[in-house]
Parts: structure tokens; sequence; C-alpha cells
């Protein structure tokens, strides 16, 4: 069976969540994306005790990386954020490293209004974090490397 090149990239978002040195119980979320997954601690069953997060990779080696976000990507994005205790959009940026953002702040950038396409541009410099926009305005802080997966490990432990 050949492999995709979507299941390279959320492996290795996995991965990277996986070696932070917590059990973890993973479970794939159904739709059509393949792209979102319920984290959750061992013994905690309830999808409000649970974290999402929603993978997107570009294969671009550059900065800035731009992932491109379809109608149907925002609406499973809202409705998983409406079923878990926390969501969060992991972006994979080619071969320089992983970030993610929490749903909440991500609406700062990609609003309520959703229209066909729109857009998120991560931007890095050489030994600094990362700068996030999107089609409808810029985070108004960076992020740094260290985010993913720390973020979504403290979110569970809440």
């Amino acid at each position: 069976m050949a492999i995709d090149l979507f299941e390279y990239y959320h492996g290795a978002a996995l991965t990277k969540l996986f070696n932070f040195g917590e059990r973890l119980v993973v479970k794939t979320f159904p739709s059509d994306s393949n792209a979102t997954f319920t984290i959750g601690l061992p013994g905690k069953k309830l999808e409000k005790d649970q974290v999402a997060i929603y993978i997107k990779y570009t294969k671009s080696r550059m900065t800035p990386w731009v992932f491109t976000f379809k109608k149907e990507h925002q609406v499973e994005l809202k409705v998983i954020s409406q079923l878990h205790k926390k969501t969060f959009l992991v972006l994979v940026c080619g071969h320089d490293g992983i970030t993610c953002v929490e749903y909440s702040k991500l609406k700062s950038i990609l609003d309520e209004k959703y229209a066909d396409a729109e857009w998120v541009k991560v931007h890095r410099y050489r030994r600094e974090h990362y700068q996030l926009s999107g089609s409808d305005g810029k985070l108004n802080h960076k992020i740094s490397r260290k985010v993913f997966p720390l973020d979504i490990i403290n979110a569970l432990k809440k």
C-alpha cells in the first residue's frame, strides 16, 4: 500500500507529540479531511476532557509557509472546537518545524466570515520565533518553537 504525502507530515506532528514523554490516547476524528485527531490522557473518555488537533502541512522548504483554508476546513475547525476542551491548529512548516495556535487565537487571523478559500501564512527568520498572519489579520505576538507540543500537553492537564 502506498504512503500518501499527508501521512508523512501528520506522522511527523504526531511523533513529536508522542515523544514529549506523556502517555496519550490518540483517536482519529471522523471527517473528510483526515486531518483531525482527538488527544486525551489515559482514563479520560469524554471529548470535553480531550483536546483536538487539526493538522495542515506544506512541503515548501522556505519561509513564508502558506496554508490554504477552504470553507469546509474552517467549518470543521469550528465544529471540533465546540466538542473539545481546546482545539489547536497544528502547522507543519516543511522541514523547518511545527507550530500550533489555539482556536480562539486563530480567530484573530481567520474570522467567522468564511470565504470559499482563505489562508494562513507562517513566517520565521533564522533563529527567531514564528509569526502568523491570515486572511483577516495578524497575530499580535510571535510563537516560540517550543509551543508545539507543550501547549497541547498543558491544555490536557488543566
